[in-house]
């Protein structure tokens, strides 16, 4: 089961970056003479990386009994996959694109 909440208004008014993510067909030109492979999952991927103190109430939520805001990235926001690309981008450093690629095929 997958906790959902909707952030189509959230995202709506939401200034969107315009970060870059990797395309499929350059990473695949990239690993064309390489000879070994290797790949990691981040399972919990946004759930990873935290959320500014100033960003959470703009991810607040209710139940039935009580009201609710993420601490960290959460799923379904307009600027999640590029936030997330850029931290997966400076972990990599200067090995990216040299030993190390990134994808986020979700």
């Amino acid at each position: 089961m997958r906790f959902c909440i909707d952030y189509r208004r959230l995202n709506a008014i939401t200034l969107k970056d315009a970060f870059p993510l990797p395309r499929i067909d350059e990473i695949f030109d990239q690993l064309s003479d390489a000879i070994y492979y290797t790949k990691f999952d981040f399972k919990s991927g946004y759930f990873q990386v935290p959320l500014s103190k100033e960003d959470r109430p703009k991810t607040a939520f209710s139940t039935r009994d009580n009201h609710y805001q993420f601490t960290v990235l959460p799923q379904g926001i307009t600027n999640g996959p590029a936030t997330f690309q850029r931290v997966i981008n400076h972990i990599l450093g200067p090995a990216r694109w040299k030993y190390a690629l990134a994808y986020i095929d979700d």
